[in-house]
């Protein structure tokens, strides 16, 4: 268990809108900040971040919590790991209890495995700057215009050549070889007992996750031999669905320009990131997943592709514009010569060049059929009906009804084709759907209102406590309200925590989307819309009562001295009323 005073403290030193712009791209709007919610997908911006409350909520999901439970969310963490995750950010010293032997091996085997690929990464990185075995890499980093500067950057390593270097270093580290094969740092030797170095006579990129930890290598060969690179397998802190190279470099980039550019290779990231061009993340060598789309909407709100010129790179462009078309997310697609790379061509003409291919990138769909009209001979019978079967099954997949109706006419003047014909072939498009209204939000009771004016007016909060808070508010919000009056006894009121301790999900998303927002109480007269919450919450209290003692009134002896006794209770209520109107 981690003391509540610790987790008060990380709480207090980690801010939650400084932690949440590491993940995601965030605009002020008003006192909140908003973006496109990480937690389900979306076009508008539904998810706030209130500062001063250090709290955040989903107004389209209804996720919402603190600095902790967000990290919980987005690290997939259990509450000690967050906490802890946060308080080595920050620096805050959490004391540690004995953990049993289960416990330690399960908390400590992810955390090796970061170890070990840090160990790993160091070694590397030692043997390029500074032992002989690296003369290579440094020989090869420097006729490519590589300074230490931006080697340092990088955590650029090298792999000397021979069988087991890595395999007797980490050995002397006290890690097992069966821990480092989990990695692909090393393999076993097959039929014979021993490892040897998977990484061999290869510049190293090391590859890390969104807070700067290596999680993985990518080795390159230094001439022409085959595999030019190497890269580290998948493992248990490396998905390469997940991960994009360099993101831990660009996500600030990313937030400041609002755009992302998409390369295939390590040495095209370092040319365009050299050259100024901060916002650049690389493939890894894989496909674009869209577990890559989602983590890029948190930072950008348009991509730039820029695969290579040859037949391959387009054939990866295309591939990943269906999944750009599904998610509806705007994409364009740089061109550079066909017989250049982003590397070479920045080599060759300069930073400066660069920027005008930005300008005139394509949005990616046109990118497609233009360049399939380029492919086919659409001036005969035969080339304009494949053209149709290439082009009507990405048609599809345009969500926006008003887009897809303008590249159909678009596309059949190009080509000299019906827009009838194509309409048929894609399927009759039905009507523009209506726009789905999510259900009316329940309008907030008395008592919430009443709970809001408290944690924005400490004189409101004194009249609850002069007037009590148990003539006030019911069992539902009753510990909330007592909560509040608590706090502001000992100081500020810290909500997270109060929210935090309820046991329904249902009434702290309820009260999180409440408390996010306070901008329509700025111009309020607290005591006033105090007083009108006490008479509306008294009469209805008066009212319930009333219908209780009538009910038993029915059911009692008109000669019994109880009779008389609810007549008069009655006759009170009526009274008190009365006076509340």
């Amino acid at each position: 268990m981690i003391p509540d005073d610790k987790v008060r403290e990380v709480r207090e030193r980690a801010p939650i809108l400084e932690v949440i712009s590491d993940y995601m791209s965030l605009r002020k709007s008003g006192a909140n900040y908003q973006g496109l919610c990480p937690f389900h997908s979306e076009k508008s911006s539904s998810f706030n971040v209130n500062p001063a409350r250090g709290i955040f909520h989903c107004f389209g999901c209804g996720a919402g919590g603190n600095v902790v439970t967000f990290v919980m969310r987005m690290e997939g963490m259990n509450f000690p790991q967050a906490v802890k995750f946060l308080a080595k950010r920050v620096g805050v010293d959490i004391p540690e209890r004995p953990l049993s032997h289960d416990e330690k091996r399960k908390v400590d085997e992810q955390e090796q495995l970061y170890r070990i690929n840090e160990m790993a990464g160091e070694f590397y990185r030692r043997v390029l700057e500074s032992d002989e075995a690296g003369g290579a890499g440094r020989n090869y980093l420097q006729r490519r215009g590589v300074d230490a500067d931006t080697a340092a950057t990088y955590r650029l390593g090298f792999a000397p050549d021979g069988w087991d270097n890595l395999a007797k270093h980490l050995q002397r580290k006290g890690v097992s070889p069966e821990q480092a094969e989990k990695l692909g740092l090393l393999r076993k030797r097959e039929g014979k007992d021993g490892y040897y170095d998977t990484f061999r006579n290869r510049l190293l990129f090391t590859i890390s996750d969104l807070h700067g930890r290596a999680i993985g290598f990518g080795g390159r060969v230094m001439d022409d031999s085959l595999p030019k690179y190497i890269n580290s397998p998948e493992s248990p802190v490396y998905r390469k669905s997940e991960v994009l190279f360099g993101l831990d470099l660009a996500k600030k980039g990313m937030r400041e320009k609002g755009s992302a550019i998409i390369v295939e290779g390590y040495f095209d990231h370092l040319a365009l990131y050299r050259a100024g061009y901060t916002n650049t993340v690389a493939t890894c060598g894989t496909a674009l997943t869209p577990q890559h789309l989602k983590i890029l909407r948190r930072y950008a709100e348009r991509v730039y592709m820029l695969f290579d010129g040859d037949e391959a790179g387009r054939k990866a462009t295309v591939r990943s514009m269906e999944l750009f078309l599904e998610e509806g997310f705007p994409a364009r697609v740089v061109e550079v010569p066909s017989e250049d790379d982003p590397d070479t061509f920045i080599g060759r003409e300069g930073g400066a060049a660069f920027a005008p291919l930005l300008e005139k990138a394509q949005p990616i769909f046109e990118f497609f059929y233009r360049g399939l009209m380029r492919t086919l001979d659409t001036r005969g019978v035969e080339g304009k009906v494949a053209f149709v079967n290439e082009v009507s099954p990405r048609l599809l997949k345009i969500g926006d009804p008003v887009e897809r109706a303008l590249y159909e006419k678009e596309i059949c003047r190009a080509v000299g084709i019906d827009q009838a014909m194509l309409q048929k072939k894609v399927g009759i498009a039905p009507a523009p759907a209506r726009p789905q209204t999510k259900p009316a939000p329940r309008s907030a009771g008395t008592e919430e209102v009443l709970l809001t004016l408290m944690v924005k007016f400490p004189e409101v909060v004194q009249k609850v406590r002069g007037h009590g808070a148990g003539k006030l508010f019911g069992a539902g919000h009753l510990a909330v309200a007592e909560a509040i009056l608590a706090q502001t006894e000992q100081g500020e009121v810290d909500l997270p925590q109060i929210l935090e301790q309820l046991e329904s999900p249902e009434e702290r998303a309820r009260l999180f989307s409440l408390f996010v927002e306070d901008a329509h109480l700025e111009d309020m007269n607290a005591i006033k819309a105090f007083e009108q919450c006490r008479q509306t919450l008294e009469r209805g209290a008066l009212k319930g009562g009333g219908k209780a003692l009538a009910r038993e009134l029915a059911s009692v002896d008109p000669d019994s001295p109880r009779y008389l006794e609810i007549l008069a209770e009655l006759e009170g209520l009526r009274n008190k009323k009365s006076k509340l109107l």
